[in-house]
C-alpha cells in the first residue's frame, strides 16, 4: 500500500477563497487542481508562469491549505522546487495566483 501525504501550506485568506471558487466554476476541486499541477510541473521541469518570489498581500490574514497528496507525487514535486531552489509554498501559491489573475490554469488539465 502506498504511503500518502499532505501538502500544507499558510496562503492569504481572499488568495485561498478565490482559488477555491475559480476551481469549482472550472469543475475541478481546488486539491485535484493542485495536484494535476504538481504531476506536470515535476514531470515539466519548468515553472509555466511568471513568478515573484517576493509576491506580498494587502494584509496578514493567513489560513492554511491541506491538500492530500500521494507520496510520490508529493516527493518528485518537492524535488522539482528543489531545483529551482524554491519552497513548495512559493511555486504553489503562484500557480494559485495566475490562475485567479488570469482565469485559466498554466495547462490544459
Amino acid at each position: 500500500m502506498a504511503k500518502n501525504d499532505y501538502l500544507s501550506l499558510r496562503v492569504n485568506k481572499e488568495l485561498k477563497e478565490t482559488f477555491y471558487e475559480f476551481c469549482r466554476l472550472k469543475g475541478f476541486t481546488a486539491g485535484k487542481a493542485m495536484k494535476l499541477f504538481a504531476r506536470q510541473f515535476s514531470k515539466d521541469d519548468v515553472i509555466p508562469f511568471p513568478l515573484d518570489v517576493n509576491r506580498t498581500y494587502k494584509d496578514e490574514n493567513f489560513v492554511r491549505v491541506s491538500i492530500h497528496m500521494d507520496y510520490d507525487t508529493r516527493m518528485e514535486f518537492f524535488a522539482a522546487c528543489d531545483k529551482y531552489g524554491l519552497p513548495m509554498s512559493i511555486i504553489v501559491r503562484g500557480f494559485m495566483d495566475y490562475c485567479v489573475t488570469h482565469d485559466s490554469f498554466p495547462y490544459t488539465l
